[in-house]
């Protein structure tokens, strides 16, 4: 199941979790939705970017097709 969690800190900070997401299919979805809160007028500035273990699946399938 795809699920974007946001988290936002006493301090204002906010971290999006992406699960669910194969590949850099996280990646699009993370763009739409900085997309969507710049034209609500919505600061977005990424300060870190972790792939998660479900990025590598589709980037290990590649490389598994390539042999």
């Amino acid at each position: 199941m795809k699920e974007i969690r946001v988290e936002i800190t006493r301090e204002g900070k906010i971290r999006i979790l992406y699960q669910g997401f194969i590949g850099d299919e996280c990646f699009r979805e993370a763009e739409k939705l900085y997309m969507l809160l710049k034209s609500k007028g919505v600061d977005v500035t990424i300060e870190q970017v972790t792939p998660t273990q479900e990025y590598y699946i589709q980037q290990q399938q590649r490389s598994k097709v390539s042999l």
